[in-house]
């Protein structure tokens, strides 16, 4: 449980399952869907996510103990003595995924977004309303990329979806925003923003549903 806690599950489940969605319908063209593809970008993302949120937790340890104190206290045992030895190891999987089931050019992109990933949770670089913003880029970056390996058939289904992504990313944006506002905030507004943060979590996820009708 705490290691499942630790590498946010629930995040690499969303990706995957909004990956898997927007291949299976919104990306897809004309043709066979390309398994072999999707299952690389899918495997290399989740094992990014991963691996980035254990190098999370050893520098966020101080806004953790005030957001979440009993889930932090129960994932401490499994990040001192595991956690940096199975974050290496998760990118070293994923750029072998990376490198084994998708183009090149597409590898390159996944190494950069790791190591992106690497910097803001080293660099403490989520702070403020940029810090936010970036934060909910590389949140959706996954689908960008999985549009490029999808290419060129994922062109139109891109275009259509735009929209619906660039409202993703500025609910992502505001969530993010208020959540690093929770440690100075006063009792009566850390409980609302803290319920914020559920219905933001849950327009997230409804919104995947939107996925195949566009």
């Amino acid at each position: 449980m705490a290691f499942l806690s630790l590498v946010r599950w629930t995040h690499i489940l969303f990706l995957g399952v909004a990956q898997g969605l927007a291949a299976a319908t919104l990306l897809r063209g004309e043709g066979p869907l390309a398994w072999w593809t999707l299952g690389g970008v899918v495997l290399t993302t989740a094992l990014i996510v991963a691996g980035g949120s254990l190098f999370n937790s050893f520098y966020d340890l101080e806004r953790d103990l005030v957001e979440r104190p009993w889930q932090t206290l129960l994932e401490r045992p499994v990040a001192r003595k595991y956690g940096m030895k199975l974050a290496f190891s998760f990118y070293g999987l994923a750029i072998l995924v990376s490198l084994t089931t998708l183009r090149w050019p597409i590898a390159l992109g996944f190494g950069l977004y790791a190591f992106l990933v690497f910097l803001y949770s080293h660099k403490r670089w989520g702070y403020g309303v940029g810090g936010s913003l970036l934060v909910s880029l590389l949140a959706f970056a996954p689908l960008l990329l999985l549009t490029a390996a999808l290419l060129p058939h994922s062109g139109p289904g891109f275009v259509r979806g735009l929209p619906l992504a660039l409202a993703l990313i500025a609910l992502e944006w505001r969530r993010q925003w208020e959540r690093r506002q929770i440690p100075r905030s006063t009792t009566e507004q850390r409980r609302i923003r803290v319920r914020n943060q559920w219905a933001y979590k849950l327009l997230l996820a409804l919104s995947l549903g939107l996925i195949p009708f566009l």
